[in-house]
């Protein structure tokens, strides 16, 4: 069976690794690897494209990818695809290193703050609050074979 190169991006796991798109059922298996019914397409350059749920940023979000020189960032699995002269889905021949190092995965991170208690019958500490800081990473590339 014939199949074509990808990267799966996955911002929850951080990683971002190589996957074998079949040429039968191609938009049923991309729509399950993104996990969404309705795609839309991000142009990167004339051979890159992310596929993106379409409605990935109307809900509650733990985390997004950032593409750099992108303005809105993406939600959801990511499918990095390639694309010919005529927009037609080819192997990727970008690789995985470039790609991920174009990719910012962007993630709130909690962070504890204690105030110190002292008194007659008290000593210790105790949460005052949470500061929130925003994680910037790029998505960890996983080997073939290691899934």
């Amino acid at each position: 069976m014939k199949t074509t190169k990808a990267y799966l991006v996955e911002p929850l796991i951080g990683t971002i690794r190589i996957v074998a798109i079949p040429e039968e059922n191609r938009l049923a298996v991309i729509r399950n690897l993104i996990g969404c019914d309705l795609i839309d397409m991000v142009q990167i350059n004339e051979t890159l494209a992310i596929v993106v749920d379409d409605n990935g940023l109307q809900e509650a979000l733990p985390c997004v990818t950032q593409l750099h020189g992108y303005p809105s960032p993406l939600a959801g699995n990511l499918l990095i695809i390639g694309t010919d002269e005529y927009g037609e889905t080819v192997d990727v021949t970008t690789e995985i290193e470039d790609v991920a190092s174009r990719l910012a995965i962007v993630r709130p991170m909690l962070h504890p703050v204690f105030e110190s208690l002292n008194g007659p019958r008290i000593f210790g500490t105790r949460l005052s609050a949470m500061e929130v800081h925003v994680d910037q990473r790029p998505p960890a590339i996983v080997e073939e074979g290691v899934h």
